[in-house]
């Protein structure tokens, strides 16, 4: 299968970014946390992660999941992203997934795009280490693209 639940790891910095970054914001949301097996590629980059409103339909398919009327937001990360990630890193990458978490005066749950602002605090917050999604990008790249060609090779070989 392509998707797969969150395990430990990723439900474990979820909470820890969730509570000490976004406390009032994630206080009363259902976020579903899963990972995706397949690259996905965006604007010619390799996705990392992504979040998104759960629609109607999630929100049907979760409704004995949760308390309330299923899932607002899904959260998606790359596994092969998570696996190569470090622990500062993994952080970064649910920290700036949660920023776009967006709540409308009205209680409409939204996604806020990227802004001025977002990148300004995004790039205070990871000064140690400013490049750190592009390198985690490069690497995960790599990966897949060795995977593909091991896959290329294997089919060859057995083709003969």
């Amino acid at each position: 299968m392509r998707y797969e639940d969150a395990n430990e790891s990723l439900v474990e910095v979820y909470l820890k970014v969730a509570e000490e970054r976004f406390p009032t914001t994630c206080a009363n949301l259902n976020i579903k946390l899963m990972f995706d097996t397949k690259k996905r590629v965006s604007r010619g980059k390799l996705c990392l992660a992504s979040i998104e409103i759960a629609n109607d339909k999630i929100k049907y398919f979760t409704k004995h999941e949760v308390e309330v009327g299923g899932y607002d937001y899904v959260l998606t990360v790359d596994k092969k992203v998570w696996e190569l990630a470090n622990e500062k890193d993994k952080e970064r990458l649910i920290s700036h997934e949660l920023r776009h978490v967006f709540i409308a005066e009205d209680g409409k749950k939204k996604i806020a795009p990227h802004d001025v602002e977002d990148f300004a605090f995004e790039m205070e917050l990871n000064k140690d280490d400013p490049d750190w999604s592009r390198k985690l990008a490069t690497l995960a790249t790599d990966i897949y693209d060795q995977e593909k060609e091991l896959k290329k090779l294997s089919k060859k070989q057995g083709d003969s």
